[in-house]
C-alpha cells in the first residue's frame, strides 16, 4: 500500500488542517480508539454460528463448494510509455481505440467500439506503487474465489479477491447482493490477496495526485461477481468425506532458507516461514476445493509491469489444480479450485529483491513473468506438500463469530483523503464543526472475524498486519534462515527490541492445530505496525519517513491500531473459546 506523497499537505490546507494542528475543541467524549462499537466481552459478538437466530445449529456432515468468476477489466484503453518509466505522462499518447483495445489495422479489428474515438482515455489505473500507472494489457486474470461451508443451519462464504483491497464499505455492498439472491448464507467473508498489479479499488493511484483511481462500474462489477461465485459455490455443495490440512516450513526447500522466495524489508526480520495447505474431498475422492495460506505482497514484478496480473498466486493455484511441470520434474495437481489467501504481509512481506532457482537450476533474477511464475509455482508445490503431509479430519465442525470494532485515524493524510471523498467512507465519533486533533480524532469502523473449520481457525484481520505480531520472532528465531540476523548490522536507527511487546503472540492465542491470519480481510486500512517501533517524522509526519526503516507509518491509521485489534481479538477469541469451541 502506498499513499501519492505530494497530494496530502495541499490537501490539509484546503481543510483548514496543518500536521502541528492540535485540535480546536470538540471532545468526542468516546473512549479512545473504540467509539461506539461494543468489544465481544461486553455484549458477545454480533453474530454468533452456531447461536444466532437464522444460525442456530451447525449439526450434521459438513458441505463444500467452490467456484471462481473472473474479475478482469474487459473495458479499457492501452496507451505509448514513450520513456520507459512505467509512468504515463500528459505527452504520452493513448491509443483511442476503445474497449477491446484493438485499432483500425490490428489482426481481428471488427470496427469501432465503446469509446473508440471520442478522445478520451478510457484507462484502468493499477493499484500500488505509484500514481499514473495505467493498464497497458492482460497478463493473466484477476479472480473472485469463492468456498462456502454448510453445516446444520449454518452457512458461510469466503472468498478472496485479486485486489489490492476492498473497503468493508464495498463488502456490506457485496453482501447485500448476496443476501439478495436468497441463497441462506449467513455470513460472506471478502478478503483480498494485495495483489499490485490490477485496477486501483481504493481510490490512493489515479491519474494524479488529487485524483481517484476507482471506477464505480468496476466496483460494483466486483460486488456482482462476489454473489456470482457466491451462488456457484452454493449450487457447488457436496458433502465432505473428508479434509485434509497441514503446513510446510518454507525455509526448508532452499539453501537460501525462505529468501528464495520471500524477504523482510524492514528491520526486525521477521517471517512467518509456515505455509499452510488445506483441500476437501468428496465421497468419490475429489477435490472440491484446496486452500493455500501465506503472508506475501503479489508485487513480484515491481512497478515497471503494465500488465494486468495476479501475480504469484496465478502460478499457485494452476499448480494446486493443474499440476507443475518443469523440464527436470512434474507432479500432479488435486482438480476442483484452489484459493489463496494471504496472510500477514506487513513490514514488508514482498518477493522483491529476491533471485528465484527453480527446480532446472535457472536463476530468475529480473522482474519479469517469467521469474513470477517461477515464484507461484513452487510456493504451489509446497502448498500441495502440506496436503499431502496433512492431518486428515472426517468429521470437520464449522463455527464463526463476527465483532464489530471501531479504530482512530490519526493519520492527517487519511484525515484528507476522507473528508475530501477521495477515500469513499464514513467517519465516526467526533465533531465535525470542529477541527480534527487529539481530543477530536475521528474513528472508522471494520470488523473481526473468527472461523473455524475442522483443525483451521481463521483470523480475519482489516489490513497489513506485521508478522512479529502474529508469532513474535524478536528473539531471532524468525528470520528464515540461520544466515540472517534479526537486525541489519547496517542500520543506523535499528528498533529497540528491549521494548518489543512480549507473547504469546496473536497466532498462539489464536491456538488449535492450524491458525491462520487473513490479512485484509473485509477491510484494507493499511498497515498494522507494532507500537514500540512506530516512529514518525519529527518535521513533516505522516507524509516523511523517519530515519531507518518507517515507510510503512506514513500508511497506517496510526499507532493505536495494532493494540487496539490486539485487545479487541483477545475479547473475541475469550468469548468464542468459551461459548464455540469449548476450551
Amino acid at each position: 500500500m502506498s499513499m501519492p506523497p505530494a497530494i496530502l499537505p495541499a490537501l490539509l490546507l484546503s481543510l483548514g488542517m496543518s500536521c502541528t494542528d492540535k485540535g480546536g475543541g470538540g471532545d468526542s467524549g468516546v473512549p479512545e480508539g473504540h467509539g461506539d462499537s461494543g468489544s465481544a466481552a461486553e455484549d458477545g459478538p454480533d453474530l454468533v454460528c452456531p447461536g444466532s437466530a437464522d444460525c442456530p445449529d451447525a449439526d450434521g456432515a459438513l458441505s463444500v463448494g467452490a467456484a471462481k468468476v473472473p474479475i478482469t477489466p474487459t473495458c479499457f484503453e492501452s496507451w505509448q510509455d514513450d520513456d520507459g518509466d512505467a509512468e504515463w505522462d500528459d505527452d504520452e499518447a493513448f491509443l483511442d481505440c476503445g474497449c477491446d483495445r484493438l485499432c483500425p489495422g490490428d489482426e481481428g479489428y471488427a470496427g469501432p467500439d465503446d469509446g473508440e474515438g471520442d478522445g478520451v482515455f478510457q484507462a484502468v489505473w493499477m493499484a500500488g506503487f505509484h500514481n499514473r500507472r495505467p493498464a497497458r494489457g492482460v497478463h493473466d486474470d484477476l479472480w473472485a474465489r469463492a468456498i462456502v461451508f454448510d453445516q446444520g443451519s449454518t452457512r458461510i462464504a469466503l472468498v478472496e479477491l485479486d485486489l489490492v483491497g476492498f473497503f468493508r464499505p464495498d463488502v456490506l455492498a457485496a453482501r447485500a447482493k448476496v443476501d439478495a439472491l436468497g441463497l441462506d448464507v449467513d455470513h460472506v467473508i471478502v478478503a483480498s490477496t494485495h495483489g499490485h498489479e490490477g485496477p486501483d479499488t481504493m481510490g490512493l493511484w489515479g491519474p494524479s495526485d488529487i485524483q481517484s483511481g476507482v471506477d464505480p462500474d468496476y466496483i460494483d462489477t466486483v460486488t456482482d461477481a462476489v454473489a456470482s461465485a457466491v451462488r456457484s459455490a452454493v449450487a457447488d455443495l457436496r458433502p465432505v468425506d473428508h479434509m485434509v490440512a497441514g503446513q510446510v516450513d518454507v525455509s526448508t526447500y532452499s539453501d537460501k532458507g525462505v529468501y528464495n522466495v520471500i524477504t523482510d524489508l524492514r528491520d526486525p526480520m521477521v517471517i512467518d516461514e509456515q505455509l499452510g495447505g488445506a483441500a476437501f474431498y468428496d465421497a468419490d475422492g475429489a477435490v472440491i476445493a484446496s486452500l493455500a495460506h501465506f503472508g506475501e505482497h503479489p508485487e513480484s514484478i515491481a512497478d515497471e509491469n503494465l500488465d494486468i496480473t495476479s501475480d504469484f498466486p496465478h502460478a499457485l493455484r494452476q499448480t494446486m489444480e493443474s499440476g507443475s511441470t518443469w523440464e527436470t520434474t512434474s507432479r500432479p495437481g488435486l482438480g476442483g479450485t484452489a484459493i489463496f489467501i494471504n496472510g500477514a504481509v506487513g513490514g514488508m512481506m514482498t518477493g522483491l529483491r529476491v533471485d528465484v532457482e527453480d527446480p532446472d537450476g535457472n536463476v530468475w533474477d529480473a522482474y519479469t513473468h517469467e521469474r513470477t511464475a517461477a515464484m507461484g509455482t513452487l510456493l504451489g508445490e509446497m502448498a500441495l506438500d502440506a496436503i499431502e503431509g496433512g492431518t486428515v479430519t472426517t468429521d470437520p465442525t464449522l463455527t464463526l463469530a463476527v465483532q464489530t470494532i471501531r479504530l482512530p485515524v490519526e493519520n492527517y493524510g487519511f484525515q484528507a483523503l476522507f473528508l475530501t471523498g477521495i477515500i469513499e467512507r464514513e467517519l465516526f465519533d467526533y465533531d465535525s464543526s470542529q477541527a480534527i486533533g487529539p481530543d477530536n480524532t475521528p474513528t472508522v469502523e471494520t470488523e473481526l472475524n473468527l472461523l473455524s473449520v475442522g483443525p483451521i481457525r481463521f483470523a480475519t484481520i482489516p489490513g497489513e498486519l506485521f508478522p512479529e505480531l502474529n508469532i513474535g520472532g524478536y528473539d531471532g528465531s524468525h528470520t528464515g534462515s540461520p544466515d540472517v540476523p534479526v537486525i541489519d548490522p547496517h542500520n543506523e536507527y535499528p528498533p529497540d527490541l528491549s521494548a518489543a511487546p512480549a507473547g504469546p503472540y496473536i497466532k498462539e492465542r489464536i491456538g488449535g492445530e492450524l491458525a491462520w491470519v487473513i490479512g485484509l480481510g473485509n477491510d484494507e486500512l493499511g498497515y498494522i505496525i507494532p507500537a514500540y517501533d512506530f516512529v514518525l517524522d519529527d518535521t513533516n509526519p505522516w507524509f516523511d519517513e523517519a530515519p531507518g526503516d518507517h515507510y510503512e507509518e506514513t500508511n497506517s491509521l496510526g499507532s493505536e491500531v495494532a493494540d487496539i485489534i490486539d485487545a479487541e481479538l483477545d475479547s473475541l477469541l475469550a468469548w468464542t473459546r468459551d461459548n464455540l469451541w469449548g476450551e
